[in-house]
């Protein structure tokens, strides 16, 4: 077996130039997911995934990867793979919708021959891209980050779901409208036949009732499995859109929960320093009044004795101005003895000098003449 012939999983293409080419991306995802770091799980299909059957256990891993460790270190989340297999069943429905418009458009044509292949087929197709809304609309509900993943990863995550969301709810409703718009086509059609067959006079207005009877028939015929087909793909289409509406809300509304919750930390935060601030500077300036309240306790108290002191500094200093000033104004000059002149008379006692009504000898008397 020649281990590099193409597979049956491996998708390959040849131009008119040009050599066999393969792509190997489905095989390496299908490998990256299956590696589980040794813990030997059993093999499994990727179909249902990555849209292609690939056994993961066949001979290239096994001569290739069997004793090889893959490192997941690196490598995007795992939603990222969710997002693209999104991206490719939208771009697949835009091709199938655009295919099942043409087959809309082949058979509303009026034709007289059997019509049952081209009605599978619409069936088939209508089929098909239900099933792929129902797997988009699973993939984009469970597109989530790790739970070690960054903020910044979160947000992407976040971001990317309500974008795919968007986009599978366009892709349904722009479906809608033309599985809409193809049962408007039926019906005129319907109208258009019978009116056309009464006119060439192929069936007369009075015998019409087989004819009424039988495209009643058929109409309700279609019309019931149309609008079975239609009811449950518009019913779960409608279920699919509004559960991916309130998640997107939720998660809206969330976010915003959390902002405003992040707001009034800040808030309360800010609100307690300033009143710690006022707390502090409230116990300073009390620290402060006390100092203030002890020195005027103690000045009042010095009070009378200052005054007490005062009172007695000024009389001592009255007393020192009248002890000096007094004695001028109330001294005499002294009066001379009629003993003074006479020859072996006694000396006279020396005048005194009154003061404050004290006499005070004279101690410097004057010699006679």
């Amino acid at each position: 077996m020649n281990p590099y012939a193409p597979h049956a999983h491996a998708s390959s293409s040849k131009t008119p130039d040009g050599p066999v080419t393969r792509s190997r991306t489905l095989f390496y995802l299908s490998v990256r997911d299956s590696s589980s770091f040794g813990s030997g799980r059993a093999p499994r299909l990727a179909a249902a995934q990555y849209g292609d059957t690939v056994d993961v256990e066949d001979d290239e891993r096994g001569g290739l990867l069997a004793h090889a460790r893959v490192d997941m270190q690196g490598l995007p989340p795992k939603w990222v793979d969710k997002s693209d297999e999104v991206e490719e069943i939208l771009e697949r429905i835009t091709a199938k919708v655009a295919a099942l418009d043409k087959l809309h458009a082949k058979h509303v044509l009026p034709a007289f021959t059997d019509r049952s292949a081209e009605e599978r087929e619409i069936e088939r197709q209508t089929s098909d891209i239900t099933r792929d809304f129902r797997r988009a609309s699973k993939l984009v509900a469970s597109i989530a980050p790790g739970k070690d993943a960054t903020r910044a990863e979160k947000v992407t995550a976040k971001n990317v779901q309500r974008g795919l969301a968007r986009k599978i709810q366009e892709a349904s409703g722009h479906f809608r409208v033309k599985q809409r718009v193809y049962m408007q086509k039926l019906q005129g059609h319907s109208i258009k036949n019978k009116d056309l067959l009464a006119a060439s006079g192929a069936i007369t207005l009075r015998g019409t009732d087989s004819y009424d009877a039988l495209a009643e028939d058929e109409e309700a015929s279609q019309a019931q499995l149309q609008s079975q087909t239609q009811s449950g793909v518009a019913l779960d289409i409608e279920q699919r859109t509004h559960e991916i509406t309130q998640i997107a809300s939720s998660i809206s509304e969330l976010a915003d929960l959390f902002r405003d919750l992040g707001n009034l930390v800040v808030e309360q935060g800010t609100v307690l320093d300033s009143v710690e601030y006022n707390v502090q500077q409230t116990a300073k300036q009390m620290d402060d009044a006390v100092q203030e309240l002890q020195v005027a306790r103690r000045y009042q108290s010095n009070t009378g004795k200052r005054k007490c002191i005062l009172l007695l500094i000024l009389l001592i200093v009255a007393m020192i101005i009248i002890l000096i000033y007094k004695p001028r104004r109330g001294s005499s000059p002294p009066t001379p003895t009629p003993a003074s002149g006479v020859v072996g008379a006694p000396p006279a006692p020396p005048p005194t000098t009154s003061l404050n009504g004290w006499e005070r000898p004279n101690m410097y008397p004057t010699a006679p003449f």
